[in-house]
Parts: structure tokens; sequence; C-alpha cells
């Protein structure tokens, strides 16, 4: 069985002890590094990054944002679980790794007691999310062909011409990275964007109605996490809950959303390959989709179908992205119609929608 490689920096060695007995039992889980700095982590793990690095926040010699973008830099292909005391400061610290790169997060008893008292249990929820944010189920299922790969080397296609279409959708899909990603997009839209938005951000559940909150503020358009039967309007972005598939569809002349917690795919739920079906089944080609930062191909399938049925397929470029997993992988499967900073795309969006509404004035 292939090892999962799993590196811990926590530094605390009682907490470490606990984290490392929780994923020894695991026989497809090799313990990398345990160690008590990220520094140390870094230049130990040098030679074969791990696929998942478990990292404490709450270090006493070191700030966590600092840590993510150094581990982030070290480890472009690793996941990384943020772990943080049960508190109230711990668990404002686990919502706000989420923007700053963390792929998920997991609290810990607040005391070294109470982490004795339940190593057993905490050790199981750790190894859960240690497979869970791994990238071996993904690589696996790429090579027993569940899903498409996109070879590195690949060379962008010209993008087909596509029919001028009335956009009536923005359907937008984001992972790491994406809550400062969608925190610079959606404020830069107009309050008279003229269609909706709906979008899948790769969150575990209880963050994204605190992200919604968060961009609401921000945004001149009003934005909420989704509830099953909410219509989609222009006026409104829909974020889709945490462990939960969104999907339009239309009925008696509106269009609504609906929530499942059917199978998870490319590991995500939601999905925002399971969106943009959804989102060309009901609007055909009178749609566009954008691909934000994000780990993996999620959406690289969703945005095959989208521009297949005539709607348009944005992407963020490499140097602005946290991660350029998804977007490059639709860019390098040439299906993407535009790809662009993301200073650039909240103007490029606008656009494109209202030119193919006939409202852009040139030079506005």
């Amino acid at each position: 069985m292939a090892s999962l490689r799993v590196a811990v920096i926590d530094d605390s060695a009682l907490a470490r002890k606990v984290l490392k007995d929780g994923l020894a039992a695991a026989e497809d889980v090799e313990l990398c590094a345990s160690v008590g700095a990220t520094a140390l982590a870094l230049a130990k793990c040098a030679d074969a990054s791990p696929d998942v690095v478990v990292l404490d926040l709450c270090m006493a010699e070191e700030d966590w944002r600092d840590s993510l973008a150094k581990l982030r830099r070290g480890f472009p292909r690793s996941r990384i679980v943020a772990l943080a005391h049960d508190s109230a400061d711990g668990r404002a610290a686990l919502a706000q790794s989420l923007t700053a790169g963390a792929d998920d997060t997991l609290t810990r008893p607040t005391s070294d007691a109470a982490l004795c008292v339940g190593a057993r249990s905490f050790g199981a929820e750790l190894l859960a999310r240690v497979r869970a944010r791994s990238s071996m189920p993904a690589m696996a299922a790429l090579q027993a062909g569940l899903a498409r790969a996109v070879p590195e080397s690949a060379t962008p296609r010209a993008p087909r011409s596509k029919p001028r279409l009335r956009i009536e959708v923005l359907a937008v899909g984001v992972s790491t990275g994406g809550p400062n990603a969608l925190a610079e997009f959606l404020p830069a839209i107009p309050a008279d964007f003229p269609v909706p938005i709906v979008l899948v951000q790769h969150m575990p559940p209880g963050f994204t109605a605190n992200l919604a909150q968060n961009l609401d503020q921000r945004c001149k358009l009003r934005v909420k996490e989704a509830a099953e039967g909410d219509l989609v309007s222009a006026g409104r972005v829909l974020i889709a809950p945490g462990d939960y598939h969104m999907e339009t569809r239309r009925a008696e002349g509106a269009v609504s959303v609906t929530l499942h917690q059917g199978a998870p795919e490319n590991f995500c739920r939601p999905a925002v390959d399971v969106l943009f079906r959804s989102v060309a089944a009901t609007y055909g080609g009178n749609a566009m989709c954008l691909i934000l930062t994000g780990m993996g191909q999620d959406g690289m399938l969703g945005a095959e179908v989208i521009g297949n049925a005539g709607g348009l397929v944005l992407a963020q470029d490499e140097p602005s992205s946290v991660v350029w997993g998804m977007p490059g992988a639709v860019v390098r499967a040439g299906l993407a119609d535009a790809v662009l900073p993301l200073r650039q795309l909240a103007g490029e969006v606008d656009r494109r929608v209202r030119e193919s509404r006939g409202t852009y004035a040139r030079g506005a």
C-alpha cells in the first residue's frame, strides 16, 4: 500500500506525541516529520513534499499566517490541515486560516489533560481529516481513469469561436486561497450587475456562512449562504454550504437552487463540477463560468460542459493564484476563453455580461 506522507508541526512535545500516536496506527500513513517549527519541517521534507501538513496555529514563537505562507511556497502541492484550541480565539484563527491557504481545520481540546483524555477520538478524527485532504486518492483516481488527467506540459489550445448569447448567470468555482480572491473580486462587481452569481468555495461545514456574512458586508451585491429553494436572481450571490452540493433548477419560469449530500466529486462536497453541470442544464449557452485559485481540477469537466453548450469560460492566471490547480487544468485543457489576473476579472466579467445583453457603454 502506498504511504501517505504526513508532516506534523506543533511546538508542544505532548501534542506531537498525541498526533503521532493518532497517525501511527494507520498502515497507509508515513510520518515524514514531527517537529516544533515550520522551518524544521521545510528542511526535513525538502527532498519530497508531504501529502498533508498538520499545522498548529497557536505556536508561541511563530505567527501562523507567516507559517502558512512559507508552507504554501515550500510545499505548493501539499494539503494543509490547521489545528487550534476549541475556544473563541481558536475558532476565529481557524476561520481566518481558510482565507490564508489552509485546506481544512480541526479543533483540539483546550488543555493538555483534556488532550490526553480525548487522545483516541481526536486521533481518529485527525486521521480522517488527513485522509480526506490527501492528494493521494485523487492521484489514484486519475490513474484508474475516474477523472481525466491534464498533463503539466500541455499547451493551451485556442478556444473555439462561440455565438454571441445573452448571458443570464455567472457560476464561480474556487478553492485554496479563495476567500481572499473572493474578497477582491466580488466587491468590484457593481451594484447593477444584471445577472445572478452562484458560487462553490471548497470549505468545511460551518465556515461558508461566516464567509458569506463577511463578503456581504464588503459587496454591493447581496451575498448569502444558499438555502434550499433560494431564488437565483440578479443582485444576489449564493454560496454553496459546506458539505452540500448545490445545483440550479428551473420550474414555472423561475430558477432556484437545490442542495443535497450526494457522493463527493473530485473528493469535494460541494463540488464545482456539480454546480457547473446543473448551470449548463438550466441555462444552456446563456452562462458564464469563472474558475479561480484552487488545488486539484474540480470544475474542469463542468467548464467543458458549459463551453460545449456555448457558454463562456474564464480563468484566473497563474501569477495571481495561490494555487494554479483548478484554473490551470481549465487552461491546459484549452477550455478558457480568457485568462486574466485577479484584479482584472471583475471588469472583464462585467463587460462581457453587459455586451452580451447590449447594455455595455464603451469608455464607461
